[in-house]
């Protein structure tokens, strides 16, 4: 996912909610496979101007952090808009490495599935949009359960499989197969 793929896509929406502040921020984490360095950093999330990054190690945290300058500087090429000043490394025992999921597009029938999901009366442009942001969610679901993911039985939520119990409704993965 490219820089201008996110703001085509989620920039109009981001505004018609008053949250193009927050996906500004968060860009940094949307665009980080665009760094290549996805095999030994993968990001969580941007708080304050800071970019948290779980690594498998304390080796691969004192590494980077070495590096910090550098990283901050192709951060900086790749996300200029996204106002990350720092870095911080969390230690993510377990995970050899990481891999990021690939979602590949999605296809005709997703594509005709969510447009049949959507309201009969939307403005044309409207209901191609949405039709599209529907398929593409459902490619990216499904990208997540073949790498290992896992689907909430509570809200239906798909999680990758490093995450242990549902942020929306608190079902643990593990209850929820019971």
């Amino acid at each position: 996912m490219n820089k201008q793929d996110i703001w085509q896509w989620l920039g109009p929406l981001a505004r018609g909610w008053g949250a193009e502040d927050a996906l500004r921020a968060q860009s940094a984490v949307l665009l980080w496979p665009a760094t290549g360095l996805t095999a030994l950093a993968r990001p969580l999330y941007v708080d304050r101007g800071v970019l948290h990054l779980a690594v498998a190690s304390h080796v691969v945290a004192a590494e980077l952090n070495l590096l910090k300058g550098k990283l901050l500087a192709r951060l900086k090429e790749v996300a200029p808009q996204c106002g990350v000043v720092d870095l911080r490394f969390q230690i993510r025992s377990g995970e050899a490495s990481f891999h990021p999921i690939v979602v590949p597009p999605p296809t005709a029938a997703d594509l005709r599935e969510a447009r049949r999901e959507l309201p009969p009366r939307l403005p044309p442009e409207l209901q191609r949009v949405l039709a599209e942001a529907v398929a593409w969610a459902t490619a990216r679901d499904r990208a997540i359960l073949v790498a290992g993911g896992w689907r909430c039985t509570g809200c239906g939520l798909v999680l990758v499989k490093e995450k242990d119990v549902c942020p929306v409704c608190g079902i643990e993965r593990f209850a929820a197969r019971r």
